[in-house]
């Protein structure tokens, strides 16, 4: 399975023997084909997804309802993206991330659900962290699941004020920064 070079960050022979290890399905496993720009538009989606976590801290931060609101559809859009050009061996968990992402998006539009609606892209994003995790060692990945768990408790069982909330999201803004860093330092996967 060729990996494409499409960065410029050096790796060392062992990382590239994981990676290999990692692009290579186990026996009976058919992949379907993954395009290097399909890996550009899974990275961009992330990024964009981070960025849309920032603007809900901030949104939160400031008590402002216009600017969370453009947080939680920007980070729907992005992760419903990122969900679809996830790149997992088994298609069940594909599908099942597909599944949360797209059902997350559509509730993204009803205010009384905006709750579920996290709930639902938080979980598949923390699925999508802790594979990332398994295949590459992000230590980022180790915390987002725990950490999304926090922030789901802290949203369902208590109200904080504003700048604790504003934090909290913040918090998992720069963990979902830390590991979408490490990820565009890798060569870009393709299948064929």
């Amino acid at each position: 399975m060729p990996l494409s070079h499409g960065t410029s960050m050096k790796n060392t022979k062992r990382s590239q023997e994981t990676l290999v290890q990692h692009l290579t399905p186990p026996p009976g496993i058919r992949m379907p084909r993954y395009p290097a720009h399909l890996d550009r538009v899974y990275r961009g989606a992330m990024a964009g997804f981070t960025g849309f976590l920032g603007v809900t801290a901030v949104g939160t931060g400031f008590s402002s309802p216009m600017i969370m609101d453009l947080g939680h559809w920007g980070a729907a859009a992005s992760l419903l993206v990122a969900g679809w050009t996830f790149l997992v061996w088994l298609s069940s968990w594909r599908w099942f991330v597909r599944g949360l992402v797209l059902t997350g998006f559509l509730l993204a539009g009803w205010p009384a659900l905006a709750l579920v609606s996290w709930g639902l892209l938080l979980g598949a994003s923390a699925i999508m962290a802790a594979k990332e995790t398994h295949c590459f060692h992000f230590k980022a990945g180790k915390i987002i699941p725990w950490y999304t768990l926090f922030l789901g408790g802290l949203l369902l069982f208590t109200a904080p004020p504003a700048i604790e909330g504003g934090f909290a999201w913040l918090g998992l803004t720069g963990l979902w920064t830390w590991l979408v860093l490490g990820r565009l330092q890798l060569p870009l996967f393709v299948i064929d």
